[in-house]
């Protein structure tokens, strides 16, 4: 933990859980998301598992699974003991796929299929597909989501593809050209 974040952490706290247990959530929500997701993480080590789950469900969603990314796995698991199943449901469907795995294969093998049985179909064929590869190789860490464009594209035509998948998209830092065989 960043001394910075330890810092935060020790002075916010005392004040997040009384606002927790006056559930003043509006005030909670408004203090939270003027922090970025590794600072909220680094916020949230130093709190109970329950205080936690409170946090992390008035988070939007999108912010919620960004911070969950960067908690210890430690952190995950009880997290994911804390909350009920919606919410678990709803933070592993929106963790990017390398991430989900990471966290999956460090659990219990009975945990890890009740975790898999919350995910929607497509993301529970995601993860199974990445559990597949055998463990500590490549195959597990990489993620599925990435940006491929047609070779016979043009610069404008690329450019518009960037914009409209960029958003959906975990990182654009490399691109794969692709044939149409391959898409």
């Amino acid at each position: 933990m960043g001394l910075i974040g330890r810092v935060i952490g020790n002075l916010l706290q005392p004040e997040l859980v009384e606002l927790i247990a006056k559930r003043d959530f509006a005030q909670l929500r408004e203090i939270l998301c003027g922090f970025s997701a590794p600072d909220l993480a680094e916020i949230f080590t130093d709190l109970k598992a329950d205080d936690e789950a409170v946090l992390l469900r008035i988070l939007p969603h999108a912010l919620a699974a960004e911070v969950f990314e960067y908690l210890s796995l430690e952190d995950q698991e009880q997290l994911l003991h804390a909350l009920g199943n919606e919410q678990v449901a709803q933070i592993l469907n929106d963790l990017s796929p390398d991430d989900r795995t990471r966290l999956l294969e460090e659990l219990p093998a009975t945990a890890t299929q009740k975790l898999l049985n919350l995910l929607s179909p497509a993301e529970r064929k995601i993860a199974l597909d990445l559990l597949g590869y055998p463990k500590d190789s490549i195959g597990r860490r990489m993620t599925p989501d990435f940006v491929s464009i047609q070779k016979n594209w043009t610069v404008a035509d690329v450019l518009s593809h960037l914009r409209r998948e960029g958003r959906n998209r975990e990182s654009l830092n490399q691109f794969y050209v692709v044939d149409e065989k391959a898409n």
